[in-house]
């Protein structure tokens, strides 16, 4: 699987919000082997990692689902779309003119998830961003 940068939801860029996240969980971090923490600092996700490891590199999830042994951590963030359509109407000397109309909205959709097995990373995944919109 291809990994995911960084998805927590805080502003700044991912490094901080990484640095932000090891300290407070510092203990776990200095605990962890040199190559998962070679992969946190890049904002990716290695198979066996615990959820501290997960946590740092990725953040906070937006939900948790367990059942039995397995979590899965799941990220949302808001979307904002635009809707457009065009509205056709005569004017009262008969000239027809085309109104075009634009509605802004926003949506929550899932961004990513991680999959624990017995509180380790077993799998993960991301949707991409829409045009309209880049990935924090």
């Amino acid at each position: 699987m291809t990994p995911i940068r960084d998805v927590d939801g805080d502003s700044g860029c991912a490094s901080d919000s990484i640095a932000r996240r090891k300290q407070e969980r510092l203990a776990a971090y200095s605990n962890l082997p040199v190559g998962q923490q070679v992969a946190i600092e890049q904002g990716q996700l290695l198979h066996g990692m615990s959820t501290n490891a997960a946590y740092i590199a990725w953040g906070r999830p937006s939900e948790t689902v367990s059942e039995g042994p397995t979590t899965t951590w799941i990220y949302r963030e808001q979307e904002f779309k635009e809707h457009k359509h065009v509205t056709i109407y005569t004017t009262d000397r008969g000239a027809v003119v085309p109104e075009e109309v634009k509605t802004s909205y926003a949506r929550t959709v899932v961004r990513a998830k991680i999959t624990f097995e017995h509180g380790s990373v077993t799998s993960w995944s991301r949707s991409p961003p829409s045009s309209e919109q880049q990935f924090r």
